[in-house]
């Protein structure tokens, strides 16, 4: 654990001095959310018939994800690690939930989410760089050390194969 945690704050000290940048920081906080992909996923839902019946992929969908960020959540509180801006950068914050890094929630649900669109729907493997895109970001940001993201990823690869099985049951039992 203890080279982990050097690892990740190496490679922090190192995006901070050649990567970091506070307006590519503002710009990635604005469009790196939720509501983001949201704009996407919701339009695509209701128009593919990928998704039907759509009260069974919607509710599961949102379900996984909210199962997911609880998880997380919880898991954020129990490591209660400090993240970059508070490690690296020095910042200071009062907002409790912005104290705590591990792991990344950002990662996790976009994992998830990715996850049930690819393995569960059928959708093409691009979905799976929104979470690509939402874990870089994280770093890039100093929000998340690098084992954050891949913490994040892989809870949510495995809370979206758990929602996959839970989407065959429904079909089967409501089919």
């Amino acid at each position: 654990m203890k080279t982990i945690s050097e690892y990740d704050q190496d490679a922090s000290l190192w995006i901070k001095k050649y990567l970091h940048h506070p307006t590519l920081s503002w710009w990635l906080s604005r469009i790196n959310r939720g509501e983001a992909f949201a704009l996407v996923l919701l339009p695509l839902m209701i128009l593919s018939n990928k998704y039907a019946p759509l009260y069974i992929s919607l509710p599961l969908v949102m379900i996984t994800t909210f199962i997911t960020d609880r998880f997380v959540l919880f898991l954020k509180k129990y490591f209660a690690r400090k993240r970059p801006l508070i490690s690296v950068m020095g910042k200071t914050d009062n907002n409790p939930d912005m104290k705590h890094s591990f792991p990344s929630a950002h990662s996790a649900n976009s994992m998830v989410v990715g996850t049930l669109l690819v393995f569960g729907f059928g959708e093409t493997p691009f979905f799976l760089l929104f979470s690509l895109f939402a874990g870089v970001g994280r770093l890039l940001t100093l929000h998340h050390f690098i084992s954050d993201i891949v913490g994040g990823w892989i809870i949510g690869f495995l809370m979206g194969m758990m929602g996959i099985f839970a989407l065959k049951y429904f079909y089967i039992y409501f089919h």
